[in-house]
């Protein structure tokens, strides 16, 4: 698919990629900046969201990879303190000519000024973002963190920003559109269109209108995406530029919300809020289809919990639920940021902060760390492949997050396939599909033209469904779980191993614990774990000894699940003959096992 941008968001060529992932499975990631002994205690290996790191905090973080944060959002007061008589050129408008404030930050001021929402557009904020991304590389960070990455685009849904900048632009949008589409939109001469004028009087003509109702607003989406895509692209390079290097860069990109997939090729790291319903006061399942989304692109995610998520977390002080929230996070081959200082949000307190009790947290993350060589280099083995659409995605985020609950609560794992659209630059891998046994497809007709075709392609073999039912009926499951409570299971896989991991999902609010499981039955399909043929098993969980299992008949009964714990398989190697060669040495002749030379002779 073609993904012109227009004027101002020209394309850039894109900086030397990061060759390897800038995490590992076994990395324990920090938000925030910490004493040294809190990153000790923890066993930190990356800092997500440094700051503009200082001779200080580099040297209080050794060993500790530091990625610097630079916020399109969050740092009005230093872009106001950057240029205090021109602010507000560069201030997002609604259709009304209006600025808006950042919904989060309606209570932070800053010389009596609200936090503005700000366009990444407008050239003189972009000149600020650049100036931020220098001084953040000069200062020694060994990566880049974009917060709030997707810019302007973030905004969509206040109806933003119609500043004159972003209706130009536009303007070079609907030009480069093929001219057939653009006269299907209403748009014959987009050289004197006025999107703003057009949306007022749209407004006008009928009641309860809102801007982002408005027949053009989904090209105008696609424009701001692009546009922060390419702005994204630009930071990466200027980076890498700044720095001599490539650069790794991470981003708050929540993949559970439409659209922050958009940057993905500027991004090497997903380190993101990510809602865990800990009001519920029940195990989320929705972090997995994140996970999910995150591993389709080959990038890494470090999550965190949404702000009203971590302020009912302080308010309610249900530290084991976060527990639970670590062990799912790396069973599922990402990674939970640790639970120092959280930002905290509710519309009565503004921004507070959560920071957790490090004995109930820390254990865990040592835990990893003391057990790397489990958690790297696995991959996620999936019964069945989701066959994901980004546009349905963006119609309706709410049906996939029920679909990916219900195929982990029927015991299934998954993967995910993404197709692109409009705004995600992605194909439907035809790799993937022809490896998946059994292809999940609920939604055919939201996928680009080419990815449908690839589709129809791998539908000529059985194995294509369009329903859970039928998925449940067409694959049996790697591993399946018989126990007293509620247990998830997250087979990971290497060549010759396999590490499946239980998680205890039977919560207690009351007891803010997990009811512990006795005998637990693990059923595996050897074969598809790729460990055929091996007896034998160990069962490693925090905080207690190793045990070893038997495993028999492809059944091993764990006798104790407590919150965590990892059953360890690998493959039966055949013993290898060992020959003794008795010679004896003479000077007139050598042994008959080498040559004249004394060497070993080539066969």
């Amino acid at each position: 698919m073609a993904f012109g941008i227009a004027i101002g968001c020209m394309p850039v060529a894109g900086a030397a990629p990061v060759r390897h992932s800038p995490l590992k499975r076994s990395d324990v990631v920090f938000m925030y900046q910490a004493a040294p002994e809190v990153y000790r205690q923890y066993g930190a290996t990356v800092l997500g969201w440094g700051g503009t790191p200082t001779p200080q905090t580099l040297a209080d973080a050794p060993g500790v990879r530091f990625f610097g944060s630079v916020g399109m959002v969050t740092e009005f007061a230093r872009y106001h303190d950057r240029f205090p008589e021109t602010y507000q050129a560069a201030l997002c408008r609604d259709v009304n000519g209006q600025p808006v404030k950042v919904p989060w930050l309606t209570d932070h001021s800053h010389r009596g000024i609200p936090f503005w929402w700000c366009c990444t557009n407008q050239p003189q904020f972009r000149q600020f973002i650049r100036e931020r991304v220098i001084e953040t590389m000069r200062a020694g960070a060994a990566g880049l963190h974009i917060d709030d990455h997707l810019g302007t685009a973030g905004g969509l849904w206040l109806g933003i920003c119609f500043c004159d900048r972003c209706n130009e632009g536009f303007r070079g949008h609907l030009a480069a559109m093929p001219a057939a589409e653009r006269a299907a939109l209403g748009v014959p001469d987009p050289a004197t269109f006025d999107f703003r004028a057009a949306v007022r009087a749209w407004i006008g003509e009928g009641a309860d209108r809102r801007a982002t109702g408005h027949p053009l607003w989904g090209a105008f989406t696609a424009y701001q995406y692009r546009a922060a895509a390419a702005f994204m692209l630009e930071l990466r390079t200027l980076a890498a530029e700044v720095a001599g290097r490539p650069v790794p860069v991470g981003a708050n990109a929540g993949l559970l919300w439409a659209g922050h997939l958009s940057n993905h090729r500027a991004i090497d790291l997903f380190s993101a809020e990510t809602y865990h319903h800990a009001a519920r006061l029940r195990m989320p399942e929705e972090p997995i289809l994140a996970y999910r989304k995150a591993e389709a692109v080959g990038k890494p995610y470090a999550a965190t919990a949404s702000g009203g998520d971590w302020a009912f977390v302080k308010a309610r002080g249900c530290h084991g639920l976060v527990r639970g929230w670590i062990a799912l996070s790396y069973a599922a081959g990402q990674m939970l940021m640790a639970p120092h200082r959280q930002w905290c949000h509710t519309p009565e307190l503004g921004t507070h902060w959560y920071d957790g009790p490090a004995e109930r947290f820390a254990p865990l993350y040592q835990f990893v760390r003391a057990n790397a060589a489990l958690f790297d280099d696995f991959t996620t083995h999936a019964d069945v492949a989701v066959a994901l659409p980004y546009r349905g995605f963006r119609r309706d985020p709410e049906r996939w997050k029920r679909l990916g609950a219900e195929l982990t609560s029927q015991g299934l794992s998954y993967s995910v396939l993404l197709g692109g659209d409009d705004i995600v630059d992605l194909a439907l891998p035809v790799a993937g599909l022809r490896a998946a046994r059994v292809v999940l497809a609920p939604d055919r007709d939201a996928f680009e033209p080419a990815d449908r075709a690839r589709l129809a392609a791998r539908a000529r073999r059985p194995g294509v469904v369009a329903t859970v039912a039928e998925a449940l009926a067409a694959v049996r499951p790697a591993v399946r779980v018989t126990a007293p409570g509620p247990v998830r299971a997250f087979p990971r896989v290497k060549r010759g191993a396999a590490v499946v991991h239980l998680v205890n999902w039977d919560y207690d609010a009351r007891t803010d614990d997990f009811r512990a499981q006795q005998g637990v039955e693990v059923n595996l399909d050897m074969r598809a774990l790729g460990v055929a043929g091996a007896t034998s098993a160990r069962w490693v969980a925090p905080g207690s000894a190793e045990v070893p299992l038997r495993i028999e008949g492809g059944r091993a009964r764990v006798p104790e699940l407590g919150l965590w714990g990892l059953l360890v398989i690998e493959r039966a190697r055949p013993p290898v003959a060992r020959v003794t060669v008795n010679a004896v040495a003479t000077r007139r002749a050598p042994p008959a096992s080498t040559s004249p030379s004394g060497r070993p002779p080539r066969r």
